[in-house]
């Protein structure tokens, strides 16, 4: 009998060559499960712990055009179960999330919540607070984003509209902790001010801790002073993601963010590590839209001295974005540099365990906690 997988590498390869869904099953899971952007192709799966400890371990999935050759497809088994499938012949069993209650709830403005914020993982709600990004506007975008047609979504949310979900899903037990993101806006602040905002008003009725995720400001004084906003307000965790290590390719593909100098990253890192602590500040790198290795684990290795952890995350090929054709990352090459980036930061003492909240709490999005954790 051939090895089960491990649970690193079934995620690595779901991320890699996306889930194939038949239409009549997309239309169960939108009515029963958690699964609000089905329809648009992406989903979430969880996988069991191994060792049997009854946790859910969440595989977020963007299938893009990819997902419909996919060898592995989605199938209900006789028990009433769910499993993967790859070419025909049971792959791994994967448990869906049931649809949460503030799914069939609307805010106060009469938006369908789960429209402002959905479930990307056990306990973990995602907002993309504003999806009109200044950079897709000027003919700036990165090529590997597609913000603006993240999910099936209200493009801008109002604070009161992601605080009134929030808290319903709070209410409902399906929401334990919150990331938020925000595209790019062409204000001093860049955005971080809609989401000190947001989250002042999540704070208010629930105590939930949050993390947010926002491009770096060159006003440092101006970051200092929201991000201690933040902090009065229940954010615990922020990300400063720089996208691409690569400092040669940076430019090219990101042609507005790309150009931001490494020391402004560095310098906006030490602020908010001050601020939140180690184990509380991360960066998001995208694996596979053609950076070089060796410079993206120099770059983990600077920020980890910097008290900052880099999670990995392999590009998904987004329809609406330029790269949408691009091959993703192999699942062997993605597990490589999960395990190098691994004994990086367990050489600077950082603990991705420790985050409090948002994605590299949640997991969905890498694997790279699996690795640490279970192995490859």
């Amino acid at each position: 009998m051939s090895q089960q997988p491990s649970v690193a590498r079934i995620k690595a390869e779901l991320q890699e060559k996306g889930l194939r869904i038949a239409p009549e099953l997309a239309a169960r899971l939108e009515a029963h499960y958690n699964a609000p952007a089905v329809s648009t192709g992406r989903i979430v799966v969880c996988l069991d712990s191994p060792g049997g400890h009854g946790e859910l371990i969440p595989v977020f999935i963007v299938n893009g055009k990819r997902g419909a050759a996919s060898p592995y497809e989605l199938a209900e088994t006789g028990t009433g179960g769910f499993e993967v499938r790859k070419e025909n012949i049971p792959y791994t069993k994967v448990t869906l999330i049931p649809r949460p209650a503030f799914y069939s709830r609307f805010t106060s403005g009469n938006i369908p919540m789960y429209k402002v914020a959905v479930i990307v993982g056990p306990g973990h709600l995602r907002s993309v607070v504003d999806q009109r990004c200044v950079y897709q506007q000027t003919d700036q975008a990165c090529k590997f984003c597609a913000v603006q047609y993240w999910w099936n979504a209200a493009a801008v949310k109002q604070s009161e509209q992601v605080a009134e979900t929030a808290w319903a899903g709070y209410e409902d037990g399906s929401v334990k902790h919150i990331s938020m993101t925000t595209a790019t806006l062409g204000t001093p602040d860049r955005g971080l001010a809609n989401l000190v905002g947001t989250a002042k008003s999540i704070h208010a009725g629930a105590k939930i801790p949050v993390m947010i995720e926002f491009e770096p400001l060159l006003d440092h004084a101006l970051l200092k002073s929201l991000l201690l906003e933040a902090k009065a307000n229940g954010v615990t965790t922020v990300s400063i993601n720089i996208e691409c290590f690569d400092r040669k390719l940076s430019p090219e593909i990101m042609p507005a963010k790309g150009r931001i100098p490494f020391r402004e990253y560095a310098e906006n890192w030490k602020i908010a590590r001050d601020i939140f602590g180690n184990n509380e500040v991360a960066t998001v790198a995208v694996v596979g839209i053609g950076e070089d290795d060796t410079a993206t684990f120099k770059g983990i290795e600077t920020a980890a001295s910097l008290g900052v952890m880099t999670f990995l995350v392999p590009h998904s090929p987004a329809i609406g974005a330029a790269f949408e054709d691009m091959p993703p990352p192999s699942a062997d090459r993605m597990l490589g540099l999960y395990e190098k980036a691994v004994r990086i930061h367990q050489q600077h003492g950082l603990d991705m365990f420790a985050c409090t909240a948002g994605c590299v709490r949640g997991g969905g999005f890498s694997a790279i906690k699996d690795v640490a954790r279970f192995g490859v």
